[in-house]
């Protein structure tokens, strides 16, 4: 029960990070459902938790990779469109 709980505090912990960091650089705050534009909380939390489980699948999780995730996922969700240059609407 207490490593379910420090798992817990570990998944908290990234996102909180990740939040924080994505505030810090600007992240748009609004949901654009037109666009595929990361903004803080589209991609940036479900990355954070996704990295998070991978993470403690591979390696187990510690306050280390916690806080290294947290700082990873919101410039990943910064820069989604150029590492993963999408279709160009209206071009024919």
């Amino acid at each position: 029960m207490v490593i379910f709980m420090m798992d817990i505090y570990y998944y908290v912990i990234s996102v909180m990070v990740s939040v924080v960091m994505g505030l810090i650089i600007k992240l748009p705050l609004k949901l654009d459902k037109e666009s595929f534009e990361g903004n803080l909380f589209f991609p940036t939390i479900f990355i954070a938790l996704g990295l998070t489980s991978i993470v403690e699948f591979l390696f187990g999780l510690n306050i280390i990779f916690s806080l290294f995730i947290g700082l990873i996922s919101p410039i990943f969700s910064k820069y989604v469109n150029i590492i993963f240059p999408g279709v160009e609407y209206g071009s024919y």
